[in-house]
């Protein structure tokens, strides 16, 4: 009969290995990415909802100056981030800053069907805690839609 071969002595239960360090540190450094980045994203979605909720006006609305005035302001009003100036103090500012200058309001009415293209960049801050350091990411929204009214048949 053969005897079984002598194993590795085991951790006594409850003992932490390197296994459960590294999952410790993936969990915590997974976490803090997200807490710090994920605000961008949210922006980002937010805004690319106030574009086409202006896109959708422009569908019976043809004043595209107070539509992009009005797109801007919206989109100045989802949010600030407080971000440590030169000077070091701190400052709220938007969120998605831009101008009506920064944003490419293209109607296309000769087309078939008829689109309207939205394109505009922002500059989104983001501000890593305990470390000291800021970054910028460029986002871009870029979005194309049919403006064309619809025919939903005849009216009752």
């Amino acid at each position: 009969m053969r005897r079984p071969l002598p194993s590795r002595p085991r951790a006594a239960r409850g003992q932490i290995t390197w296994v459960t360090v590294f999952l410790i540190l993936a969990v915590g450094g997974g976490g803090y990415m997200g807490w710090v980045w994920i605000p961008v994203y949210i922006y980002k979605f937010q805004a690319e909802q106030v574009v086409r909720d202006f896109m959708n006006q422009a569908v019976k609305n043809r004043a595209d100056r107070m539509l992009v005035e009005n797109m801007v302001r919206k989109l100045r009003s989802l949010g600030t981030v407080e971000l440590a100036g030169e000077d070091g103090t701190r400052k709220p500012r938007p969120a998605v800053d831009v101008t009506p200058n920064d944003i490419t309001w293209e109607r296309d009415a000769r087309a078939t069907p008829p689109t309207l293209h939205v394109a505009f960049d922002y500059t989104a801050r983001v501000e890593y805690p305990w470390l000291e350091r800021q970054d910028e990411k460029l986002v871009s929204i870029d979005l194309t839609q049919d403006i064309s009214i619809p025919d939903w048949g005849p009216s009752r």
